[in-house]
């Protein structure tokens, strides 16, 4: 839009001029818009706002921000932005203080001051740049858009005095007080009727000129204190004649939100008196057109020849355009935009009619002479005017109709260029309509980033017939849509001679005309689209008109020679026109453009269009020298259409690329686009291909061709990316093979098309087939010239041609050679790609480990002096039947795409051997199209694996396991073993262990020198009557023998399964094959372990019998325990307190069972207590932390880590267990200890399953502290010497050892507790005493509460109730002197002691109003210990059941 004078083409706003916010330097009008700073995004920008500078404070600040929001609503765009708030907005222009309206021509008149009017714009005046024939000039509409407002608001300052106040001239005139209410200033009157003054000339000259004036008169902070202010204010605007509700208001000091909105609501209020000054210049102007002359052939005669006389005055129609442009310019600023539409379309339809030879508006009257300077202005106006109409449609939301406007526009112009003999063969036409479609689009694209919706085209969308038949290209007009004219609607036509007309009615103007209908369908030419699609037409244009002016500039070359007309061109361009079009790039001009384009489509998301433009983008920078850019261009396009298959666009686009990497010196690219020219997809004729195969052939192997000066770099093209002529794929014979077996597999490569798709032979220099193990590669080498043609090989070659006439050319390369510097398999073979045929190339594999062998990738390459191609192909994924490939490509090109793997087999006959091999393709299997992987796997072994054992197994036993090896195989072969014991938990080291001979491993196990071992390595198998062999010899097994080895498996801890593995290797020697294949067969079995024995353990706490012993007599004389010194303990070693020290005795009843199923010989059961358990625990840590010894394993998990944490809590606690007394006794009354000797071994008689063995051992556990001792303790744990019992009598595995756990002891609490000494002997009617010893084994002093209840057998003499208190650690003794009256087991005299635990009462200090608690007991039972538990009413009524008891005799005779 820049090509055009912004004062036509922007959006129109009322104008509003506001005084006293600026300086003199500041001020907006005298700086004239530069017209190049606009351009389609950025209209002429706003008048400057003045800089507002941090230093301004009080009134000038409060000037600056009013400044700033009244600017900042200003909307200069070639779009109306404002949407719903266009009525409230003005187009603000700020002016100096002193600034008023320009007076009228009227005024200036009767003041005889005519010569300080403005320049006069009208065609009129002889100094006006319209006179004498001019339409109208941009100038106008600058005139009343920025000097002729439609508003005029005048900001000033009502004086104060303190601004005087200081003044060295003005000093003795101030006044220190002001005067009483009602008196008033002569100074403040003068200031302010002078300001009054001016305000009401201001308001005279606005009302001259229609222009509603506004006064804002801003107040300072003093001014807010002063009582006269509103007094002084009604008599300014009283004065001034100002109205107080819409033309005077008042600026109090306020913040920046204040003035902002004060300003938003003035322009607001000033809205209605804008309105009307528009509305009367309409009225006006409409006046003065209906004063104008009938446009009759008598009022104006026909145009003379200029012959230097009088000049040609403005016609009536000319008059009649102005009037109706103006009312279309007051119209728009009104922003009432269906009248600007329609007044601007009466402008358009008379300034059309000028354009024709003859008026049909103004009979007779000539149009205006082409090539003039009138005439290039009304084209001007009519291209604005369009692009006015247009607008205003789209703002309407009538697309249609703003499209036919456009569309209209074009074809009249059209027409009429071809009768000013300026049609399509110039390039001044082209010109012209490339930039109608380029400011068509501009205004699309503002339109559209302020909102502007594009309609979407539907089968019910308005079709115009009108418009439908201008596609035609008929130079009638008659067919366009009624433009009003005047007061009616008349249609204008073009005839063949360039004679315009008049004819009545519209077909299909304004917004609702059109056909409508089902079947008027959509015309994509009707159809309103994005901006993308003008320019791209722009474009087009753009590229004819640089066509043109190529062939105008090749008929005149002479840029300072005026052109002269020719019979080829008898109407040529002017001179300044020919000047005009060197001075512009055309290429940069299109590129610019189709890069617009681009991204409009771009935005829209229109792929395919996008692709276009670039291919167009792309040849204009091939046009304009710009390869680089160009090849860019093609190659990013290029990918597309390669992917989606759009070879013809394809085939294009290469050669154009081909040129331009010719053009930069690219040979890589060039070689890259002929290998790819070469595919059979790319459509070519013969000739074309013939040239394409010469020019690589050229490249890659002559060396005086341009692109061999030096050495290239190589060349790597991955070929599933482009189209390809060959098609290559690789093919085992089988899914499976064995491991250093050999496997065949087969190359085969094809060319693709049928015949002619390769024109003549292509040569490879190697073809590399890579695997996924890099020593499997295979390397087929061509050591031929390009000039050799004879195969110098001793391979076997067949030859064969199938149905379709394609040859198939089989070549036998398995004998390849190893080369250890590439470590490749390599072989030198023809390799010539010959047309329409198929190269197989057969090759073997062999693998020597187990794995899974892929193609990963195969390389065909050129290599020369000068290059190095390598085409590469990787390897796809197996496709199953019917399912897609994974790319466009075909690999397995074979008689098109079998839909099963192919093997191109030889069949030789045996007999005849005068016949020839034939090769025919065979199908491998069904369901997959290619097999690309190989499994290769260990040869099957045929050896059996048998294992026997009696299963559960024993812990801590070595158990046999006897396993049995037979040779299956058809020869002899020598074996070896491994066997592994798999752990249970792989984070956790296993203390299990295998062996072989179980003597050997407990000798070395005693001697602290065993190692415990999961795995054996290496057995050397041999016949079953053969002993077991490590030596390094192997013996051959025969076929069908048995080989035979026992193992013992020692298992500890944990009773769960465990999984042992045993592998088998040999070797066998492959048929035709002088390596051995080494063969594995692994079998795996599981073996159930338990524990032997289960131990269940009863702690009986034992009573003390007291007798007249030295003992006695010492504790007798003894002192109270807390009174005792320190004992030291020499057995241990340890300091013991006496008044701390805690001694109880335990008989423990220990039942050992059989678990297992197997019986077993028990040679000794020990118990472990105390520090024999810690002693014993260290000794058998000197072995592997513990896992095998003199001690053995633990069957329930106790560990010997857990040994250490009973050891070092015993320790911390000062616990320790002695052992008093063993009388257990085994079955049959057997010790538990037996002899170490042959025949003790021999005479033990074994323990069946489920027998029951007890064992009593009489304990003495000591506790330093009491209440720091643990509550449960380990006392020890049982120590079996065992091993299994064979029913035969030989035992194959020694003695083992055994460690059972038994369940912990509870230990009493430290709490008070009593004892009785009773005497050994008690008669009927004889007195004796008992002795009750009553013990306090804590820290705190007991209150007791003692009472004796009576015995029915025995009477007692004493105290009945009494309190004893008892110190901590001491002991009190109560004597009672019994009588007991018969015999038997009697029970004694009940001694119930309670302790008493006060309650805290009321504490110290506590209200009287809280609750208070009486004081309460809490009692606790001291028990007897050693009591006998009895039944009876008087244990439920007393609420105990212990009870001390005496076995009285009879005083005569005996109990029998």
């Amino acid at each position: 839009m820049d090509t055009y004078p912004p004062e036509f083409a922007i959006h129109l706003q009322p104008t509003l001029v506001v005084s006293g916010l600026t300086t003199t330097e500041d001020a907006s009008h005298q700086e004239d818009v530069n017209p190049s700073l606009v351009n389609n995004d950025s209209p002429p920008p706003p008048p400057p706002r003045p800089g507002t500078q941090s230093s301004k404070t009080g009134l000038a600040a409060q000037k600056s921000i009013l400044l700033q929001a009244m600017l900042s609503r200003n909307n200069v765009s070639y779009w109306d932005n404002t949407k719903g708030l266009a009525g409230s907005l003005f187009y603000v222009i700020p002016e100096q203080a002193a600034y008023n309206l320009p007076p009228t021509r009227r005024f200036l008149q009767q003041t005889n001051q005519l010569h300080l009017a403005q320049q006069s714009l009208s065609p009129t005046a002889p100094s006006s740049s319209l006179y004498p024939d001019g339409l109208i000039t941009p100038l106008w509409i600058r005139r009343h858009r920025e000097q002729i407002p439609s508003v005029f608001i005048a900001v000033v300052d009502l004086w104060d005095r303190e601004s005087i106040v200081g003044s060295a001239d003005n000093g003795q005139r101030g006044f220190s007080d002001k005067g009483p209410l009602g008196v008033v200033d002569p100074m403040e009157r003068d200031h302010d009727t002078t300001l009054a003054q001016d305000l009401l000339e201001r308001r005279k000259v606005s009302q001259e000129r229609g222009v509603k004036f506004a006064a804002v008169v801003m107040l300072q902070r003093s001014h807010m204190d002063d009582p006269s202010i509103e007094d002084r204010l009604n008599f300014v605007r009283k004065s001034a004649g100002l109205d107080l509700k819409n033309a005077f208001y008042v600026l109090p000091p306020s913040n920046s939100q204040e003035i902002s909105d004060f300003a938003v609501n003035l322009q607001r209020s000033q809205y209605e008196g804008s309105m009307n000054y528009y509305k009367e210049q309409v009225k006006r102007h409409k006046k003065k057109r209906s004063n104008l002359p009938s446009t009759t052939a008598s009022v104006r005669p026909g145009q003379q020849p200029n012959t230097g006389g009088s000049q040609q005055t403005l016609s009536v129609q000319g008059w009649m355009f102005r009037y109706d442009f103006k009312m279309g310019m007051f119209s728009e600023c009104k922003q009432d935009i269906d009248n600007a539409v329609k007044f601007y379309e009466s402008a358009y339809g008379l300034l059309i009619d000028m354009f024709a030879v003859t008026s049909t508006i103004t009979p007779g009257t000539p149009g205006l002479q082409a090539r003039t300077r009138r005439w290039a202005e009304a084209k001007v106006l009519a291209d604005c005017l369009c692009l006015k109409i247009c607008k205003f449609y789209l703002y309407l939301d009538a697309p249609s109709t703003a499209l036919f406007n456009f569309r209209r526009h074009l074809i009249v112009f059209k027409a009429f260029s071809e009768s000013w003999k300026m049609g399509d063969d110039s390039f001044e036409y082209w010109a012209w309509l490339g930039k109608q479609y380029r400011v068509f689009g501009d205004l699309l694209d503002v339109g559209t980033k302020a909102g502007f919706k594009l309609p979407i085209p539907s089968p019910g969308s308005v079709v115009y017939g009108s418009f439908a038949g201008m596609t035609e290209g008929s130079k009638d007009l008659n067919k366009f849509s009624g433009i009003g004219v005047g007061n009616g609607a008349a249609g204008f036509g073009v005839g063949p001679s360039g004679d315009a007309y008049v004819y009545g009615g519209s077909v299909g103007g304004g917004r609702g005309g059109g056909t409508h209908g089902p079947g008027a369908g959509v015309n994509p030419m009707l159809v309103l689209q994005h901006a993308g699609y003008f320019y791209h037409q722009s474009a087009n244009c753009s590229v004819q008109r640089r066509l043109r002016f190529e062939m105008a500039e090749e008929a005149y070359p002479d840029s300072s020679v005026a052109p002269v007309p020719t019979n080829s061109r008898p109407y040529p361009p002017t001179l300044q026109s020919m000047n005009a079009e060197r001075a512009i790039d055309h290429l940069a001009l299109t590129i610019e453009l189709l890069t617009k384009s681009y991204e409009q489509f771009k935005r829209h998301k229109a792929g395919r269009m996008t692709l276009f433009l670039a291919s167009e983008i792309a040849g204009t920078y091939y046009t304009a020298g710009k390869f680089e850019m160009a090849l860019k261009f093609f190659e990013r396009i290029g990918k597309t259409y390669r992917k989606e298959g759009w070879n013809l666009i394809l085939t294009s686009i290469l050669k154009w690329s081909i040129q331009c990497a010719k053009e930069l010196g690219f040979w890589e690219n060039v070689v890259e686009y002929l290998i790819e020219m070469m595919s059979p997809d790319m459509p070519a004729t013969e000739t074309k291909r013939l040239s394409v195969f010469d020019e690589l052939i050229s490249i890659l192997h002559t060396k005086i061709h341009p692109a061999n000066t030096s050495a290239h770099k190589p060349l790597v093209l991955s070929m599933p990316q482009i189209n390809s002529f060959v098609s290559c794929a690789v093919q085992f014979h089988t899914k499976q093979a064995f491991v250093a077996s050999a496997s065949k597999f087969q190359f085969q490569l094809a060319t693709q098309g049928g015949q002619g798709a390769l024109p003549k032979s292509f040569r490879l220099s190697y073809v590399l087939v890579e695997f996924s193990d890099p020593t499997l590669n295979h390397r087929f080498e061509d050591p031929r010239s390009l000039d050799q043609t004879d195969v110098q090989d001793s391979l076997e070659r067949l030859s064969i041609k199938d149905r379709t006439g394609r040859t198939v050319e089989w070549i036998n390369c398995d004998r390849c050679t190893f080369d250890t510097e590439r470590k490749t398999w390599i072989t030198n073979v023809g390799l010539d790609i010959n047309p329409h045929s198929t190269l197989v190339i057969e090759g073997a594999l062999m693998p020597e480990k187990e794995q899974i062998v892929q193609v990963t990738k195969i390389t065909l390459g050129v290599v020369t002096e000068q290059w190095n191609v390598a085409l590469e192909f990787p390897t796809i994924e197996v496709a199953q039947e019917g399912g897609q490939a994974g790319t466009q490509h075909n690999y397995m090109p074979l008689q098109g795409n079998p839909p099963r793997r192919q093997w191109l087999e030889v069949s030789r006959a045996s007999e005849d051997t005068s016949s020839s091999p034939k090769l025919k393709f065979k199908h491998l299997d069904k369901g997959t199209k290619r097999a690309p992987l190989l499994r290769v796997v260990p040869r099957e072994s045929k050896v059996e694996i048998q294992t026997l054992f009696k299963s559960p197994a024993y812990l801590d036993e070595f158990f046999p396991v006897v396993i049995k090896v037979r040779n299956g195989e058809a020869f002899p072969v020598a074996m070896e073993m491994d066997v592994e014991l798999q752990s249970i938990d792989p984070s956790i080291e296993s203390l299990d262990s295998i062996v072989l001979d179980p003597h050997a491993a407990l000798k070395s196990l005693s001697a602290g020198s065993f190692q415990a071992a999961q795995i054996l390595h290496g057995i050397r198998l041999s016949k079953a009557s053969s002993p077991p062999s490590l030596s390094s010899v192997l013996q051959d097994l025969a076929v069908g023998e048995w080989a035979e080895q026992t193992i013992f498996v020692k298992a500890l801890e944990i009773p769960t399964p465990r999984t042992i593995v045993c592998k088998v290797r040999y070797e066998v020697s492959l048929e035709n094959e002088q390596k051995k294949s080494s063969t594995e067969k692994q079998h795996a079995f599981r073996v159930q372990f338990i524990p032997p024995f289960d131990a269940a353990v009863d702690y009986t706490p034992q009573l003390a019998r007291v007798s007249e012993t030295k003992a006695t007599r010492e504790s007798e004389t003894a002192l109270v325990p807390i009174l005792q010194a320190n004992v030291v303990d020499e057995k241990y070693g340890a300091v013991t307190v006496p008044a701390l020290t805690h001694t109880e005795v335990y008989l423990m009843s220990t039942r050992v069972n059989n678990e297992g199923p197997w019986p077993v010989q028990v040679k000794e059961v020990k118990l472990i207590i105390g520090s024999e358990s810690n002693t014993l625990s260290e000794t058998s840590l000197a072995g592997r932390d513990g896992a095998a010894g003199d001690v053995g394993g633990l069957s329930r998990g106790h560990s010997i880590s857990r040994m250490r944490d009973r050891k070092k809590s015993l320790q911390e606690v000062g616990i320790r267990v002695e052992l008093l007394d063993d009388s257990s006794i085994g079955l049959d009354g057997a010790a538990s200890r037996f002899e170490d000797s042959e025949d003790s071994e021999s005479n033990i008689r074994p323990w069946r399953s489920g027998n029951l063995q007890t064992f009593n051992h009489l304990v003495r556990v000591i506790a330093a502290d009491l209440d720091m001792a643990p509550e449960h303790i380990e006392v020890g744990y049982l120590r079996i010497q065992w091993r299994r019992f064979e029913d035969d009598g030989k035992a194959t595995a020694p003695f083992v050892v055994t460690n059972v756990p038994l369940q912990p002891l509870e230990l009493p609490k430290a709490q008070p507790y009593m004892t009785v000494d009773l005497p050994k002997d008690a008669l009927v009617n004889r007195p004796f005493t008992a002795k009750y010893n009553i013990h306090n084994p804590t820290g705190k002093t007991l209150e007791l509460a003692m009472t004796v209840e009576p015995s029915e057998g025995m009477v007692y003499a004493g105290i009945m109730q009494a309190t004893l208190k008892i110190l901590p650690f001491a002991n009190h003794s109560i004597q009672m002197n019994c009588y007991p009256l018969q015999a038997g087991l009697t029970r004694l005299p009940r001694v119930k002691l309670v302790i008493n635990k006060r309650k805290p009462s009321r504490r110290r200090g506590q209200t009287s109003h809280q609750p208070q608690h009486p004081e309460s007991h809490e009692e606790t039972l001291v028990k007897v210990r050693g009591a006998t538990k009895m039944g009876g009413p008087q244990n439920a009524r007393t609420g105990t059941g212990e009870a001390v008891v005496i076995f009285v005799k009879p005083e005569t005779g005996s109990l029998e």
